[in-house]
């Protein structure tokens, strides 16, 4: 084996090993996890808001990203999907939301957080809580529910 691919062998190994300490966490914290990448994994959660947690390039900290696509009854107007987004970004502490897909007809809702740095079992434990605060101000905004919810909900 070539020094370079030595090289590249141990960038693999710690890249798994990174994610593998964020696994763990989630997975102890009450997430089922599945490796989504090499770079990536799905976790979901009975009582909270499912995300795919991403490593960023050379060990910058992870981002945590969650989608919502929007029901029919509100893709006619994606101006409104846009005041949406900007509103969510006002009550919203920690995630930050944009609307993507409206040129293809099927727009969903992107909320993104960063953690940057190494792990940190405390640090990440805090960033969950974070994420888990303002996804309950999300989930309590009027407009949210009368964005995704019928008439009869």
């Amino acid at each position: 084996m070539t020094s370079h691919e030595e090289e590249l062998r141990q960038q693999e190994i710690s890249v798994t090993h990174i994610l593998e300490h964020y696994k763990n966490h989630c997975e102890f914290s009450g997430y089922s996890v599945v490796e989504d990448s090499e770079f990536s994994i799905f976790c979901n959660h009975q009582r909270k808001d499912p995300f795919a947690l991403i490593l960023l390039n050379y060990g910058a900290g992870v981002m945590a990203r969650i989608f919502y696509s929007f029901p029919e009854k509100s893709i006619s107007d994606p101006m409104s999907l846009y005041s949406y987004a900007n509103e969510l970004n006002n009550i919203l502490i920690f995630m930050k939301v944009c609307v993507r897909g409206v040129e293809d007809g099927k727009p969903f809702l992107l909320i993104n957080s960063v953690l940057e740095g190494e792990y940190s079992r405390k640090n990440f434990a805090i960033f969950l809580d974070n994420i888990d605060q303002d996804m309950n101000k999300l989930h309590s905004y009027p407009k949210t529910r009368d964005i995704w919810c019928t008439q009869d909900e």
